[in-house]
């Protein structure tokens, strides 16, 4: 039954009148704010590997909950030395234009299987920081690097097909092995390219970077002694036809170690559901030298390293039905070493 002009004035008058009524109970809460100090955040890594070694300091911007948090703030002036226990301590000068980072240059300083190292660092006002010692293990060398084809999903839309990189390793018979692999490359991507005059265009073609993760670990438990089999290292995305130049790296990892990038990855992956625990720094094996309590972030390590190099012939692409599938979406504007991030005109020497 249809409403009258005039009971219908009076309906959509009480309906905003009731919506009035209800948004103006509505009080304001003011919460506390809240503060969290900067921390001191460590990042480094000794291998054996020649040098240069680097180790990366700085401190969690200040945080307010009425104000955002800064960024990571470089810590300037400190005295950074590598030790290893029961032989040299070598020291680390800060990069003048990048000044988080501090780099190990000595070449007869060399990362030993078997014996493990310190990071000791003493901050400018006095305060000093010490790592627990990692036992530098050795670690088996990668057989097989390989890589397979995928498509993108229907609902992919804006995510490019790939190369899935694999690796295959043999994991030895002693029980107590971790691992951590990390890769990257350069792959070939195309831009509108520059104009030169009545010549054309130049520079429409360049190889970029591509990285895999950084905290892709794994625990010998449930393998050891079998073959590592089939492990996804590396997405390789295929934005036009073309070579990849892949690396991937493996490394040995303690226990301690293996814990703390468990910790990172499951906090990266987490979605903000409400079945997440909350989010916690996750302090890693570096502490105050006076206060073993006074931890700071982040890890300092020591590993082996095997390495393995992989050419992706992308000979069975096309170029022209990447064109149909693809569109412009890939596509940028102007010159192609410029449009992209680290792009660069020529493929890597290997």
């Amino acid at each position: 039954m249809k409403k009258k002009p005039l009971d219908l004035f009076w309906w959509l008058f009480t309906c905003v009148m009731l919506s009035f009524t209800q948004s103006s109970c509505v009080d304001e809460v003011q919460l506390p704010a809240r503060s969290v100090e900067s921390r001191l955040v460590v990042e480094g890594l000794i291998t054996d590997e020649k040098p240069p070694y680097t180790v990366k300091l700085s401190y969690t911007g200040e945080y307010n909950s009425l104000i955002y948090g800064q960024n990571e703030i470089p810590v300037n002036g400190a005295d950074v030395r590598i030790i290893e226990v029961g032989g040299r301590t070598v020291k680390l000068e800060q990069d003048p234009l990048t000044p988080s980072y501090y780099w190990m240059r000595d070449t007869t300083f060399v990362g030993k299987v078997g014996r493990s190292y310190q990071l000791h660092i003493e901050l400018s006002d006095g305060k000093s920081f010490v790592s627990s010692p990692e036992l530098l293990k050795p670690v088996s060398e990668i057989d097989r690097i390989y890589a397979e084809f995928r498509g993108r999903a229907d609902t992919e839309f804006r995510e490019p097909d790939h190369y899935q990189v694999f690796i295959d390793t043999k994991e030895p018979v002693e029980a107590g092995n971790y691992y951590r692999w990390s890769g990257y490359g350069y792959v070939p991507r195309t831009s509108t390219g520059e104009p030169i005059g009545f010549a054309g265009i130049c520079c429409n073609w360049c190889w970029i970077p591509v990285y895999g993760s950084q905290s892709d670990v794994l625990s010998d438990v449930y393998i050891n002694g079998n073959t590592i089999s089939r492990r996804p290292v590396l997405s390789s995305p295929i934005y036009y036809v073309g070579r990849h130049y892949i690396e991937i790296r493996q490394y040995s990892l303690t226990r301690q170690a293996y814990q703390f990038w468990v910790r990172f990855e499951e906090q990266r992956k987490r979605t903000g559901s409400l079945f997440d625990p909350l989010p916690a720094s996750i302090e890693g094996n570096v502490h105050a030298e006076d206060d073993t309590t006074v931890l700071a972030l982040g890890y300092f390590g020591s590993s082996a390293v095997t390495k393995g190099r992989l050419i992706i012939p992308g000979d069975t692409l096309n170029a022209e039905r990447i064109k149909i599938k693809y569109g412009d979406i890939f596509v940028a504007e102007g010159n192609c070493q410029l449009a992209y991030s680290q792009g660069q005109l020529t493929a890597p020497n290997w």
